[in-house]
């Protein structure tokens, strides 16, 4: 297996490519936090409200290393690797066959003679996680084998995120799409994200997780250009509305973005709105524009998955 690492200057790096395997990677489920009170007199508790928490993800990281002192350099690399204090993206590299598992070398043999690297293993570009490191356990040394188990946590939002967006082109011979993100249920000539006058249509989120304008850290931004009087956008699918109290002339520009942010030509409109959230859910969702009719409005965010 292999861990691709994208920092948040935008340079990678693959494990397996600085002489890294990784043995496994364990993904466990997003916590849930549940709110309580509880009632004089009445059994049990009174839940108010139960949110998503944070989600935890382990690497179990191995290396061979030639002689005592290539232990040690490597074993100070790969704590150089994983001590950025910012937050970073991790992909999930999986092998493509069964004999693309590492080896080790033959009696008599060294470091390059035979290859104890992992090969033909494919980067899972479609998803990756945006995290911070929380824990990193001493490097256990076993002969000239490094073993050493990373436990990361989420920051922000505890989902999975497509490296791509509605507005890139979703063709699989692409690196940021892949089997696995429920575009497949999607008929593609009717999958589309930007519309000219069409005051009726569906929006389909390929994802697992509701998308809302007012959720801080998920890209869902919804761009409307012309003109407009009482522009209302309403999601029939959960009867979820937002309105725009004013007019817009054929070149000014609306948007929405997450959290919470209306603008128009970079101005904000918030308090001419109705100040309502608007939600997109899992699957299509039908979307009907009133207050215009000559425009152009495209939806652009990633998909999210539990």
């Amino acid at each position: 297996m292999d861990t691709l690492i994208e920092y948040s200057t935008g340079t990678t790096l693959s494990l397996v490519k600085e002489g890294y395997i990784t043995q496994d990677m364990l993904i466990r489920p997003i916590d849930q936090k549940a709110s309580s009170v509880d009632v004089d007199g009445r059994p049990g508790v009174v839940r108010e409200s139960v949110n998503h928490g944070s989600r935890v993800i382990i690497l179990s990281v191995m290396y061979i290393a030639s002689d005592e002192l290539d232990f040690a350099l490597r074993r100070d690399k790969l704590f150089s690797i994983f001590s950025d204090l910012e937050p970073f993206y991790i992909y999930e590299g999986r092998p493509t066959n069964k004999t693309s598992t590492y080896e080790f070398e033959l009696p008599g043999q060294t470091w390059g003679e035979n290859s104890q690297l992992p090969t033909n293993i494919e980067i899972l570009k479609g998803k990756l996680y945006k995290v911070i490191r929380t824990n990193m356990n001493e490097v256990e040394q076993n002969g000239l084998i490094g073993k050493v188990d990373i436990e990361f946590e989420t920051f922000q939002l505890p989902y999975a995120e497509s490296a791509g967006t509605t507005l890139d082109a979703r063709t699989f011979d692409r690196d940021v799409w892949q089997t696995g993100q429920g575009l497949v249920a999607a008929d593609p000539t009717t999958l589309k994200y930007v519309f000219q006058n069409e005051t009726s249509f569906q929006v389909y989120n390929a994802g697992d997780v509701p998308l809302k304008t007012n959720l801080r850290d998920m890209l869902f931004e919804i761009e409307f250009r012309g003109a407009s009087n009482n522009l209302s956008i309403r999601n029939i699918t959960n009867s979820t509305q937002w309105q725009y109290n004013s007019s817009s002339g054929p070149n000014d520009v609306i948007k929405l973005e997450t959290p919470n942010r209306f603008t128009k030509n970079g101005s904000s409109i918030f308090r001419n709105t109705n100040k309502k959230v608007l939600i997109l859910n899992p699957g299509w969702n039908s979307i009907q524009i009133t207050g215009a009719s000559q425009f152009l409005i495209s939806f652009k965010f990633k998909f999210y998955y539990k």
